[in-house]
């Protein structure tokens, strides 16, 4: 049995009182000073620690040299000269280090052998986390130049918007400050044109530029620039994207249609924001209208529940208020199709509150059907003097559902009167809608007009001009204003209406004060919401209340 070994007597202890540069290497230093053999072998400077006596040692390593490092210092002492002198240079070492990679040579030359270089660690040409350590105080301290470093480190072109020009950030600042607030209502406390719109914004290039068409739209019309350089450029970038898109999605090389269907809702409004005259409203509403299908068709995971529901609502909104524009006596257009109807009054079994509809989408889902009861009196060749009996059946149970129609118990009281001001001008809109005859002095409908006209203007009373929910009122007081012939009220709704213009700076406010402005100067008989159209046609002004 062969006899048992010794055991050894001491623990095997790592050699931790090598210099730097084998340490950080990762290799054995034969610690000898001034120069080590490894430092030596390898052509690198031989640097040591020192331990400042009375201190603990973790914290009072420097990098300083020893002995045969610091001849110049009368009898081998170091003092503070010499210390500031060594940082520079370590500090000058970690800048040439940061700011430009090794050669490969250099990183042969710091190594034994070839072989050694796999067996190193990846971050072998990289600083240890002692000058790490040593960086803040010679940066702050020590080295005036480390600010101007650092910065070299980053790229200098760093952008959120690649391609686009220095004006783009003022843009989106405008839009996150004031465009989107603006275009919500403020009905709930999360704005949908920042947590829905702004996202997909940063991930789509159209609609990116969209947003900032926008905003630039939105700015010029504020700032009462008729022909802003900027705003201008920027509808024809979005014009030429957009068209470019729907090209791509007809031919089959896009289909993916979210991008351009939230691109159609946004060129709405951006015509809303700029106050259009040219009616180029309606052919994003019609671009928007097949794309909206399609978009909807697709599943939840494709497609969040939230952004579908916004863009239902965005859409049924628009679609709803513009719809008045339209001459019923020649136009068979309907911009809300019945699918899309069912789909925004599956949100009414949730009691849906939205920063456009607010609580009143129930009402807006009853003009469709309004304006279809007047087309179809209003084209009838023959026109009887007096309504059908189907056409009396479906007044009747249009006005019941419009007054027996209330705002929910949650919503906020400007919210409260807004949706109250809605059914006043739907009750005004129905009674209208069967002929001239109604507004006769006389009218069978004259008491019920007169009667609702007074209740909308009681509620407008009641409402700031300047509250937020005034940004989705110009249908309302449009059909209201159309049926006034009070000066005294119609003082009322212009003064109220340039309040609104002058807080919000949105065009359509404008323009829906200035064809008020022609209608008031209508004989009786020519006024009216459905009369609307015409005062628009004969005037060039064709607008959208959204």
């Amino acid at each position: 049995m062969p006899p048992s070994r010794r055991p050894r007597a001491d623990p095997i202890v790592r050699v931790r009182t090598g210099c730097w540069s084998c340490r950080r290497r990762k290799k054995k230093c034969d610690e000898a000073k001034p120069v080590c053999g490894g430092c030596v072998r390898n052509k690198l400077t031989c640097r040591w620690p020192t331990i400042i006596p009375g201190q603990p040692k973790a914290n009072n390593i420097s990098f300083m040299p020893e002995e045969g490092d610091h001849e110049n210092q009368p009898g081998g002492q170091e003092g503070p000269s010499r210390q500031m002198s060594t940082n520079r240079e370590m500090s000058s070492s970690i800048e040439s280090r940061s700011t430009s990679p090794s050669s490969p040579e250099e990183i042969l030359r710091e190594s034994d052998s070839p072989e050694d270089i796999s067996r190193e660690s990846p971050a072998a040409g990289s600083l240890t986390s002692m000058e790490l350590a040593q960086i803040p105080a010679i940066g702050n301290s020590q080295v005036p130049g480390a600010s101007a470093t650092v910065s070299n480190l980053l790229p200098r072109s760093l952008s959120m918007f690649p391609g686009h020009g220095p004006d783009s950030y003022q843009l989106l600042s405008h839009y996150l400050a004031t465009t989107a607030d603006c275009m919500a209502n403020g009905s709930t406390p999360i704005n949908p044109f920042l947590v829905q719109i702004v996202p997909l914004a940063f991930s789509s290039d159209l609609l990116l530029q969209l947003v900032l068409t926008q905003s630039a739209a939105h700015r010029a019309f504020r700032s009462r620039k008729e022909s802003d350089e900027v705003a201008q450029r920027h509808y024809t970038s979005a014009l030429q994207l957009f068209r470019r898109g729907v090209t791509e999605f007809i031919d089959g090389k896009e289909s993916n249609p979210l991008m351009l269907t939230v691109g159609a809702l946004v060129m709405c409004f951006t015509e809303t924001a700029k106050g259009d005259m040219n009616g180029t409203i309606f052919d994003h509403l019609t671009a928007a209208n097949s794309l909206l299908i399609r978009l909807l068709s697709q599943s939840d995971t494709a497609v969040p529940k939230d952004l579908k529901d916004f863009v239902i609502e965005y859409y049924t909104y628009t679609a709803a208020v513009s719809m008045i524009s339209v001459d019923a006596r020649v136009s068979t257009q309907l911009f809300l199709n019945f699918d899309l109807e069912q789909r925004a009054r599956q949100l009414l079994q949730s009691e849906y509150v939205g920063n456009l509809c607010g609580c009143w989408l129930e009402l807006l889902l009853l003009i469709p059907c309004i304006f279809d009861l007047g087309r179809q009196w209003m084209m009838h060749d023959g026109r009887p003097a007096m309504p059908t009996a189907d056409d009396i059946v479906m007044f009747s149970s249009l006005q019941v559902q419009i007054m027996q129609w209330t705002p929910y118990a949650s919503v906020s009281p400007e919210v409260f009167l807004a949706g109250r001001i809605f059914q006043q001008a739907m009750l005004l809109y129905l009674y209208t809608a069967l002929g001239g005859f109604s507004r006769a002095e006389n009218g069978m409908y004259q008491g019920l007009i007169d009667t609702a006209i007074t209740e909308a203007m009681s509620y407008l009373g009641q409402l700031s001009g300047t509250a937020r929910i005034n940004s989705g009122l110009c249908w309302p007081i449009a059909v209201v204003g159309s049926c006034l012939t009070n000066a005294e009220h119609q003082d009322s709704l212009r003064h109220r209406l340039t309040v609104m213009v002058n807080t919000f700076g949105l065009g359509n406010m404008q323009r829906t004060l200035l064809i008020l402005e022609h209608m008031w100067q209508m004989p009786l008989d020519e006024a009216g919401p459905w009369n609307i159209c015409r005062a628009m046609q004969q005037n060039q002004i064709w607008i959208s209340f959204a």
